[in-house]
């Protein structure tokens, strides 16, 4: 696998997802010389734009990623080949994975500009993705799994907490936008001084609140989830 070594490079993204729909839109707003692919084209199709590509980029769940390299990939020595995965690396392809949530909205390019990607397999950005300005950091392959899970801790559960919040008020008639700007400043302040920003009755060691919450959430499988972050933060709790 060799890096291209002149400014000329072209693309082929592959995949039908989220993550290859936004790379194709950032490209896009960066003028950059690209193609697709993905299973709805024939293997015809794909050999001609590969054939043209500096660059294959393969933007597909992790579970078929190695099985996509051996069947399509292993033999193009000549190509840079690069995947999106967070957890997983091996060796042919670099994982350059992109620290962001991507919904069904198409971002700006502010945004896109903004990610910042985590390089396993390379030392510089432009080597797998040229003509790209972002930020980017080197994690080694033996970190890959913890980094992958820190990133699901910090963002898919944050999702799935605030969208259980959101529900919750929703039934009580509380509007979204009460919610809206509690939920920013939480993120704010995290940001600003994650040691300091940690507010609640778990952080003031409240029982009588916490045993209030607990009750509250009889029959709800989200109680175990409070009783996990409980175990873990406050493990002296006097239960009764």
């Amino acid at each position: 696998m060799n890096a291209t070594t002149t400014l000329s490079y072209s693309y082929l993204i592959i995949g039908a997802g989220r993550v290859a729909r936004h790379l194709a839109h950032y490209f896009q707003l960066l003028n950059l010389n690209f193609t697709t692919w993905d299973r709805n084209q024939s293997d015809s199709d794909f050999q001609s734009k590969a054939a043209t590509a500096t660059h294959i980029l393969v933007a597909i769940s992790d579970s078929a990623l190695e099985t996509f390299y051996s069947e399509y990939l292993k033999n193009f020595d000549d190509k840079v080949l690069v995947h999106f995965s967070g957890a997983l690396y091996f060796k042919g392809m670099i994982a350059a994975h992109p620290l962001m949530t991507f919904g069904t909205d198409l971002y700006d390019l502010k945004s896109y500009q903004q990610i910042h990607f985590a390089l396993t397999g390379c030392d510089e950005l432009n080597e797998a993705l040229p003509g790209l300005p972002n930020p980017f950091s080197a994690v080694f392959a033996f970190e890959k799994a913890r980094y992958h899970a820190l990133c699901v801790l910090g963002g898919n559960f944050t999702t799935l907490l605030i969208a259980k919040m959101l529900e919750g008020f929703a039934e009580m008639k509380i509007p979204m936008s009460a919610a809206k700007p509690y939920i920013e400043k939480v993120i704010e302040n995290t940001l600003a001084n994650p040691d300091e920003a940690f507010t609640g009755p778990l952080a003031r060691k409240d029982v009588v609140t916490v045993e209030k919450n607990l009750q509250a959430l009889n029959n709800d499988p989200y109680q175990a989830i409070y009783k996990a972050f409980l175990e873990t933060l406050w493990p002296e709790y006097p239960r009764k």
